[in-house]
């Protein structure tokens, strides 16, 4: 409940949370009318601990190693920076986050501190491919590893994580409650359009805005990305750079004829110097052979988006994140810099393939292996000298069909409520995403609906009422037509009665087991 209760934001979620029960799946309406049998499009958006659970590790100068089970979370990712740098003032707001135990201020502060993100690293995909990661198992032996961190709330996506990584509090802070966001009566995707993306949808400083600011903008800051929802951990990179001092901050452009790497918003942030060029990505390319493995029957209809999931697009990230270094003046005695990296192809080619192909374990050893040449760089630019902060946002869904799941169609639900509460001249609801709901407040209104009475409708919703006909009869999993598709279904009238209660956060087994299969990891050897 706390997870949930974490989230929540009066004027961005939306009307219903929907916590699907451990292993059912929430597809897109595009995935329910193409699912087959095995289908590994899935997604993550709930609040499991398969899904929560992630590696933590800060390894650098002055931390010493330690192992510890102690519970933590993303939110405090931020604070523990500011305690490396000596950065009191983001300290003193008493934000959700507090510096991880056991880091301690070292006596000489990093010249640098470096945050890099394994999108859908999580300890489930960790486990799943037990030998892709040596260089985070190194990490893990020598610097400060948290096994019991989470991402910290619900739904476990990846907006929401960046942001509270980037600011040190939880969505019900910070506003990024998810990929879409209410804005008064739309609701739309968090940050805006691509090469246009807003960080103004994030409610509160980021720590490398307050950074800046603090520092007159004498420290770098910057972001190095995949998508637009990881600038929530970069924000503005301080609200009064412009011009040349612009923080760096990039995303994979996808869409574009010739994919490469733009700048986010060009009045408000720059690519770094000495860009790699597009033909060694080419280059890349010609060498690369998809892993023959893997289930090629999912492989992308355009052949340029399995660039997404594979060796060069990450190799591409790594020769970026080098020119970042080389020709950049990130690193300062005085002031110290402050790098956000996210690799998202682990949680790409999940999404793609599935969290058991091989082509995830493919990613998630190449984005390893950017990891300890990241190591290597850092040793020679700036020895004994920086911090390094290493985890993931989320774990991955595993397939419904193998673990005693089944599949949530957004497209039946809609017509459902809208067959059960609706009927007016306007629609009931405004959309359904895997997470929510949202509805028209005026026709509830019109009705005599209560949000209450259409959470209390989804509380008894078996899977045999949520299939279309367009689902073909092979895919749909004949034996579980009685499963519930929800473990809860929150109406934000109840969310909101709950604010400023505590809690309990002792996050016992409650009635769902399954939700935490594997519990805390063991130590790396």
């Amino acid at each position: 409940m706390e997870l949930v209760a974490r989230a929540y934001h009066p004027e961005r979620s939306g009307d219903l949370q929907l916590l699907v029960a451990p292993y059912n799946s929430a597809n897109y309406p595009q995935e329910s009318r193409s699912l087959v049998p095995r289908d590994p499009r899935t997604s993550h958006a709930s609040v499991w601990m398969y899904l929560e659970r992630i590696p933590l590790v800060v390894y650098g100068a002055g931390v010493q190693p330690s192992d510890s089970e102690e519970r933590v979370s993303l939110a405090d990712v931020a604070p523990t920076i500011a305690e490396l740098i000596g950065f009191d003032d983001f300290l003193d707001l008493g934000r959700e986050g507090r510096p991880l135990p056991g880091i301690s201020r070292p006596a000489d502060r990093p010249e640098i501190v470096v945050t890099f993100v394994i999108d859908g690293g999580g300890w489930n995909v960790l486990q799943e491919f037990p030998d892709a990661w040596p260089n985070l198992k190194r990490l893990m032996r020598e610097g400060a590893s948290f096994r019991n961190a989470i991402h910290g709330s619900f739904p476990a996506v990846t907006a929401s994580a960046h942001a509270t990584i980037g600011t040190g509090a939880f969505p019900r802070t910070h506003g990024i409650t998810g990929h879409n966001l209410r804005n008064k009566t739309k609701v739309r995707k968090a940050y805006g359009e691509l090469g246009h993306a807003q960080p103004g949808d994030i409610l509160v400083p980021t720590l490398a805005d307050l950074w800046s600011d603090a520092t007159d903008n004498r420290a770098w800051v910057g972001e190095l990305g995949y998508q637009i929802w990881h600038l929530g951990m970069l924000g503005h990179g301080g609200r009064s750079r412009r011009g040349h001092e612009r923080p760096v901050a990039i995303y994979w452009d996808e869409l574009a004829d010739t994919q490469d790497w733009r700048n986010l918003n060009e009045e408000l942030y720059r690519l770094p110097n000495g860009m790699p060029t597009l033909d060694t990505f080419a280059g890349y390319l010609d060498a690369y052979t998809p892993n023959p493995d893997r289930n090629p029957a999912f492989d992308p209809i355009k052949p340029r988006n399995l660039h997404c999931c594979s060796t060069p697009v990450i190799r591409y990230q790594g020769d970026v994140v080098e020119a970042t270094l080389t020709n950049e003046p990130v690193g300062s005695s005085e002031d110290p810099g402050l790098l956000f990296i996210n690799y998202k192809a682990p949680d790409y080619t999940g999404h793609v393939y599935g969290m058991f192909d091989p082509m995830t374990g493919d990613a998630l050893r190449d984005v390893d292996e950017q990891l300890g040449r990241l190591v290597t760089q850092l040793d020679a630019f700036y020895p004994d000298r920086y911090a390094l902060v290493v985890t993931a946002d989320h774990g991955q869904c595993p397939l419904p069909d193998t673990s005693g799941g089944v599949r949530l169609d957004p497209i039946q639900l809609w017509d459902d409520l809208e067959r059960e509460f609706g009927g007016g001249l306007f629609g009931l609801v405004q959309n359904v995403v895997p997470s929510e709901v949202y509805l028209h407040s005026d026709v509830l209104w019109d009705a005599g609906v209560t949000r209450e009475d259409v959470a209390s409708y989804l509380r008894d919703y078996p899977y045999r009422r949520n299939i279309g006909p367009y689902v073909p009869r092979d895919a749909i999993e004949q034996e579980l037509l009685d499963r519930q598709q929800f473990a809860a279904v929150f109406a934000t009238s109840f969310l909101d009665s709950m604010a400023g209660r505590e809690l309990d956060v002792g996050f016992g087994p409650g009635i769902y087991p399954e939700g935490d299969p594997a519990g805390v990891p063991p130590p790396v050897r």
